[in-house]
């Protein structure tokens, strides 16, 4: 289970989001998947990166 996190601006539980981007370089037949996590606010919208970097 992930770790739980406070909103620092509304004080409301945060949501752990992790998000799939699939980046084309032009030329290149292959595709690569970046993967992006972040902390999300379900009240005011507030987000901000994972520390881990994953």
């Amino acid at each position: 289970m992930p770790e739980i996190r406070e909103c620092p601006l509304c004080g409301e539980t945060m949501r752990l989001r992790e998000s799939q981007t699939v980046v084309r370089v032009p030329g290149h037949t292959r595709a690569t998947v970046r993967t992006t996590r972040e902390w999300v606010c379900p009240e005011c919208d507030y987000f901000e990166e994972t520390e881990d970097g994953r």
